[in-house]
C-alpha cells in the first residue's frame, strides 16, 4: 500500500461513513473516520426511491467528503452501497452523485455481503475464536450474522432498520404503546428465526450507529476509545427504550450522547437491539466501532481500485454481490 490514504465510503441508509485508511495495527485498520447523518432512507418512496431532498442531503455530504480525500492525497477508493441503494429504483442518482464528487463507482452489495464484511470487522472486537453473533443494525436492513474465528458460518439481511421501521411502525410523536408492542414482536419473530437459521444462539457483538449511539447514552457521551468494546446489558438498553419512546422527537435532541440527526430513529433502532437481545436470549452485548468500513479492508485487493480523474474508474466487487 502507498503511503497515501485509501478512502473506503460506506453509502447507508442513514448515514454516510468515510474511513481513510492508512495502514493497520495489532487493533484492525487506522486512519480517520467520519461520519454524517443524511437520512438517505428518510421520505422513500412506497417502491424504495430514494426521495430529491435526501440525494441533495447526499450531494453536500460527499461533496464535503471530496475536499477532505483531496487535502489527504487520496488516490485510491472504493464507495459500498448497501440497503437503501440496494432497494432503490433510482440507485444511478446515487452512483452519479458518488462519481461526480469523489470520482468512484458505486458498488451495490448484497445484504450477505454486507454481513460478511460486518462480521470481519466485528470480529477484530473478539479476541476468541469462539462462536459469536455480530448484530449490525442499520438504517434499512439489519444483519445477523454468526459464526466462529475469521469464518461466518450463516448470514440472513432483515428488511428491518432504524429508519424502515420508523417509518413502518412508529407513526406517532412519540409513538403509542401498540406501535412499540406491534414492533418490538415483529422483531423478535424475525431475529429468532434468523438466529436459528444461522445455527443458534451466541454471545452477540453490535456494530455501526444504533449500537454505538445506545453505548454513548449508556456513557453519558459519546467517546469512540470508551464505546468501543462498552457492554450493554439488557436491563440498560430497555430502560433507556423506556424513557425515549416516551419523549418527543425533539426532547430527545438533548439527551447526552445522541446526535440529535438520529433522534428520530433512536427508538425503533433500540427496539430492534432489544428485541434481538431477547430472542438471543442474552442479558448483555458488547459494542463494536469496528465494523463494514473495518471488514472492507481485509478484501482491500479486491475492493480498491483508483479515483478516477476524468470518471470513475474502479472495478466492481463482482464476486462478492
Amino acid at each position: 500500500m502507498s503511503d497515501a490514504p485509501i478512502a473506503i465510503l460506506d453509502v447507508g441508509s442513514n448515514s454516510i461513513r468515510l474511513l481513510l485508511w492508512d495502514g493497520s495495527d495489532d487493533f484492525g485498520p487506522k486512519g480517520e473516520r467520519i461520519t454524517t447523518v443524511t437520512g438517505l432512507r428518510r421520505g422513500a418512496g412506497a417502491d424504495g426511491t430514494i426521495a430529491s431532498d435526501a440525494l441533495n442531503r447526499l450531494d453536500v455530504c460527499v461533496e464535503s467528503y471530496a475536499a477532505r480525500m483531496r487535502a489527504a492525497g487520496v488516490s485510491r477508493g472504493v464507495a459500498l452501497g448497501t440497503s437503501a441503494v440496494r432497494d432503490a429504483p433510482n440507485r444511478d442518482a446515487v452512483a452519479e452523485i458518488i462519481g461526480a464528487r469523489l470520482g468512484l463507482a458505486l458498488t451495490v452489495i448484497s445484504g450477505t455481503v454486507e454481513a460478511r464484511l460486518s462480521y470481519a470487522g466485528a470480529r477484530l472486537t473478539v479476541h476468541d475464536d469462539g462462536p459469536v453473533i455480530v448484530l449490525d443494525v442499520g438504517g434499512g436492513s439489519t444483519e445477523v450474522v454468526r459464526g466462529e474465528g475469521s469464518s461466518p458460518t450463516g448470514a440472513v439481511s432483515l428488511q428491518m432498520g432504524a429508519v424502515r421501521s420508523t417509518e413502518d411502525y412508529l407513526f406517532s410523536d412519540p409513538p403509542t404503546q401498540d406501535q412499540l408492542a406491534n414492533l418490538r414482536e415483529d422483531a423478535e419473530v424475525a431475529i429468532a428465526a434468523a438466529i436459528a437459521t444461522c445455527g443458534g444462539a451466541a454471545p452477540i457483538v453490535a456494530v455501526s450507529g444504533t449500537a454505538s449511539t445506545l453505548a454513548a447514552i449508556d456513557i453519558g457521551r459519546y467517546d469512540p476509545k470508551r464505546v468501543h468494546g462498552h457492554v450493554l446489558t439488557r436491563g440498560a438498553v430497555e430502560e433507556m427504550l423506556s424513557w425515549m419512546s416516551g419523549l418527543a422527537v425533539a426532547d430527545r435532541g438533548s439527551i447526552p450522547g445522541l446526535e440529535p440527526a438520529r433522534a428520530p430513529v433512536i427508538v425503533a433502532g433500540a427496539m430492534i437491539v432489544a428485541a434481538a437481545m431477547s430472542a438471543a436470549g442474552a442479558d448483555a452485548l458488547r459494542v463494536s466501532e469496528r465494523d463494514l468500513l473495518d471488514g472492507a479492508v481485509s478484501f482491500s485487493p479486491t475492493l480498491v481500485g483508483p479515483v478516477g480523474i476524468d470518471g470513475p474508474i474502479v472495478t466492481p466487487l463482482n464476486e462478492l454481490v
